[in-house]
């Protein structure tokens, strides 16, 4: 949940960073080394580098289901130069420089000229931003943040490692001692880094990033504090709009989930209702009758393709466990008898079944409150119910757990 947490929230930061301030046209002038260093070697992966030949200019347009939109690109030559890249944008907004040996720098337009100088044979620390304090601001903040994100994954490995040699617990405790300070150091200079910008996407920028170690109400906390910085950015109120939008829709689900679980556990750990149907010769079997047997009753009919498609799941476990105080009753949801009876022969069910033949007007269907099939609850020798709706190889697996050494 929190990875989904996490993943939304930067696509959304990300992308809401079009509607900030100022508008117009930008040039951005690349000045670059060792785009063609000879035989440049990756000894980590024993490779050779290919020379970077080329470099596009992308807008990060507005909208989760949009993708980054080219405007210019540029031709590289020789080992070092400059080239220029030209964009104009209706406001200020995010957009990343690619080369074509994957390096990506992150700039804003907040300013008409900027200068990058970047370095390709470099993995880390490769450029620098002139010009756009927004973009520099970025720039510094992914620096910080990397190594502050490295210190908590040490720490947590650290920690794991104890555990896992089974340490002392001093050395545990100290350990996660310093798990959680590095967490708080992270969190302290987030916090730090939103609080002390005064460009709103550079702030939102950020806040994405923190959605990642931020408990949610943390998050919720600081992104107020952004919409009551700069209450008047269409890209703050637009992303807090969404973001409410989203916390809604999560509630909602949660809330149907909820209502879900409640209504599949409606019989768990209460007394089986009681229920008297006839049989097919119009013999009366109650529910009750079966005390002292663990008891599978099953709701059924014979139009329903699930419940006929489940029937060789219940006939396996009916016969690896009828010889140990387990049986079923079938009840089913049929209008006409013949096509009941066919049913339960065509699918070997050779355990009791009743039905009043009233469909969904059954008097079961009233008495155990379901509203779909196939459903079934099993009961135990003593009349309460222990499970609901059991499908696939559930009820074998729930049987196996209440009845020792099953037939073969």
């Amino acid at each position: 949940m929190r990875n989904s947490f996490f993943i939304v929230l930067i696509v959304l930061v990300i992308n809401a960073c079009n509607h900030s301030g100022s508008a117009g046209s930008f040039t951005v002038t690349a000045s670059y080394v060792n785009a063609q260093h000879p035989a440049l070697l990756d000894k980590q992966n024993a490779t050779v580098v290919k020379p970077v030949k080329k470099v596009e200019l992308y807008e990060i347009p507005f909208g989760m289901e949009n993708s980054p939109i080219l405007i210019d690109s540029a031709v590289i030559t020789g080992n070092q130069g400059k080239i220029q890249l030209h964009g104009r944008g209706k406001d200020e907004g995010l957009y990343e420089l690619l080369f074509d040996n994957g390096f990506v720098v992150l700039i804003s337009n907040d300013a008409g000229e900027l200068a990058v100088d970047i370095d390709l044979a470099k993995k880390e620390n490769y450029y620098s931003v002139n010009g756009s304090e927004a973009s520099q601001q970025m720039r510094d903040f992914t620096v910080q943040y990397t190594e502050k994100s490295q210190k908590v994954n040490r720490a947590f490995s650290e920690m794991d490692s104890l555990k896992s040699f089974s340490a002392p617990d001093s050395l545990i405790m100290a350990a996660t001692s310093e798990k959680n300070n590095q967490i708080k150091l992270l969190n302290d200079y987030l916090k730090n880094f939103i609080n002390n910008t005064s460009h709103p996407s550079v702030a939102l920028f950020a806040l994405g990033w923190a959605s990642r170690s931020f408990a949610k109400a943390e998050f919720d906390g600081v992104l107020n504090q952004i919409v009551q910085k700069f209450p008047s950015n269409a890209s703050v109120t637009g992303l807090k709009k969404t973001y409410d939008l989203q916390q809604a829709r999560i509630a909602e689900t949660e809330k149907l989930q909820k209502q879900y679980e409640a209504k599949s556990n409606l019989w768990i750990g209460k007394a089986a209702p009681d229920l008297a149907l006839p049989d097919a010769n119009g013999q009366t079997i109650k529910i009750s009758s079966f005390r002292g047997k663990y008891l599978l009753v099953d709701f059924w009919a014979s139009w329903c393709r699930p419940c006929r498609m489940e029937n060789p799941n219940v006939v396996n476990a009916y016969n690896k466990f009828k010889d140990k105080n387990f049986t079923i009753l079938g009840v089913s949801l049929d209008k006409e008898k013949n096509d009941w009876l066919k049913a339960i022969s065509d699918d070997h069910l050779t355990w009791s079944h009743v039905s009043d033949l009233q469909f969904w007007n059954s008097k079961a269907v009233d008495v155990y409150k379901f509203d779909g099939i196939p459903y079934n609850v099993l009961i135990d020798p003593g009349g309460k119910v222990i499970a609901e709706s059991l499908r696939g190889d559930e009820l074998e697996g729930k049987l196996k757990e209440l009845i020792s050494s099953p037939t073969r």
